[in-house]
């Protein structure tokens, strides 16, 4: 099951002006990226879990490659939203298939935020 992250800064932040992927990460800040996969890796046993084991020979990927998986996954999201994919739900516990089954194209665009002098977005 892929549980994708994305590392990102926050514009404002001093760093901003030189990160501007993932290797300018390990140049401008060495040892922050073992220590983001670290963090990743072991942040659930303290519950009793056992250590997230992760994919990609562990490597952090660029932007070009994170960019395209957010458009997969965007893309996979309209899909079952719009109705044009099933939504496949059998083996999930009764709370996640409650929760599917309350999305809806149109719920969603009334939850989606916005000022109510906008228009409410499309999907």
């Amino acid at each position: 099951e892929a549980d994708w992250k994305v590392v990102t800064i926050d514009a404002e932040d001093k760093w901003a002006p030189f990160l501007n992927d993932i290797e300018d990460v390990e140049k401008h800040l060495p040892g922050q990226l073992d220590a983001i996969r670290e963090w990743f890796r072991t942040y659930k046993i303290p519950d009793g879990k056992p250590p997230n084991v992760f994919g990609l020979g562990e490597r952090f990927m660029d932007k070009a490659y994170a960019l395209e998986i957010i458009k997969e996954c965007n893309h996979a999201w309209k899909e079952l939203i719009t109705g044009e994919k099933e939504r496949k739900i059998a083996n999930e516990d009764e709370g996640v298939k409650k929760l599917v089954r309350k999305l809806s194209k149109s719920n969603l665009v009334d939850l989606a935020p916005h000022d109510d002098d906008e228009e409410p977005p499309t999907f």
